[in-house]
């Protein structure tokens, strides 16, 4: 009986480390879907926040935030095709703009 127990144990935990799928990766700041489009793999959305772990506005936190969650889903080595801003209404606290910013991604 232990090592039945202890087999699904073992089972439930290697189960956390396979593949995520994108529809796992978004969350309140940023999402990622498959592209519709033959040139990039994905699409991805990054709303402008800040947090205490990072700055929307940084381009170099938008590309490491998406290329480490494009990973986790199984992308080896995903490049970022390009990018758009796109300005939204209203403010972000301390009047900052809301800016979404729109990016095509590639796996290599």
């Amino acid at each position: 009986m232990r090592q039945v127990l202890a087999l699904l144990l073992v089972a439930g935990l290697l189960g956390g480390c396979g593949q995520t799928s994108v529809n796992q990766l978004d969350d309140d700041t940023v999402e990622i879907m498959p592209s519709a489009d033959g040139n990039a793999d994905f699409i991805a959305l990054f709303l402008n926040r800040q947090t205490f772990l990072y700055n929307g506005d940084l381009p170099a936190d938008r590309q490491h935030i998406i290329a480490s969650r494009l990973k986790t889903a199984g992308c080896r080595d995903p490049r970022m095709l390009g990018e758009r801003a796109e300005e939204q209404d209203g403010t972000w606290s301390f009047g900052r703009k809301r800016i979404i910013y729109y990016s095509a991604w590639k796996c290599g």
